[in-house]
């Protein structure tokens, strides 16, 4: 009978867990969804990569979509893909929003400024993607900034296809309500 009982209640844990999977991923299911009705044709032309792993959705953006070479200024057309995705993310249930830059690496003859340069491009880039985002009414109480210059590469180095792929911008979403508790208000 305890054998039973443990399996009942093993099966119920895992019924339980399978739902609560499901409830967060059906936001971001849905926020995919829309991107690529969005953003169908980046996504056809490469400039856009997306990849959805349970709690989260990346967003992975080119650097040639939205900026030129050593440039942190957003071209044109890279305004326009991050307004329609600003315009989404404000009625997606998220709960955070991270955006990160990345670089390729700096060149072997030259890295003590190089690298430096790179860490802040990364850093430039990922704050104008915030700043347009939030001017188009994303909630700025959402976002994380981070950079990480050339240590999070996506592919070789040693090619030039390698280093295009490594200069990207990834914007990370997290389904969820945001709680606006502040630790001041948990005192007893």
């Amino acid at each position: 009978m305890k054998t039973v009982t443990f399996l009942v209640s093993v099966l119920m844990s895992m019924a339980l867990l399978m739902g609560c999977i499901d409830r967060t991923d059906q936001p971001l299911i849905q926020v995919q969804k829309d991107l690529e009705q969005v953003l169908g044709t980046a996504l056809l032309n490469g400039d856009i990569r997306m990849q959805r792993v349970r709690d989260h959705l990346t967003v992975m953006i080119t650097e040639r979509l939205l900026f030129d070479v050593g440039s942190h200024e957003i071209k044109p057309d890279g305004i326009e893909v991050l307004k329609h995705m600003g315009v989404l993310f404000k009625t997606a249930p998220l709960k955070e929003i991270r955006v990160a830059g990345h670089a390729d690496r700096a060149s072997t003859s030259d890295l003590s400024n190089k690298y430096f340069e790179k860490l802040a491009l990364s850093k430039a880039r990922a704050t104008q993607t915030v700043r347009v985002l939030k001017e188009n009414g994303v909630d700025s109480q959402s976002f994380t900034v981070e950079w990480y210059g050339d240590i999070r590469p996506i592919a070789s180095n040693e090619t030039e296809a390698g280093r295009q792929m490594n200069r990207r911008v990834e914007i990370v979403l997290y389904a969820g309500t945001r709680s606006n508790t502040v630790i001041n208000d948990l005192r007893p």
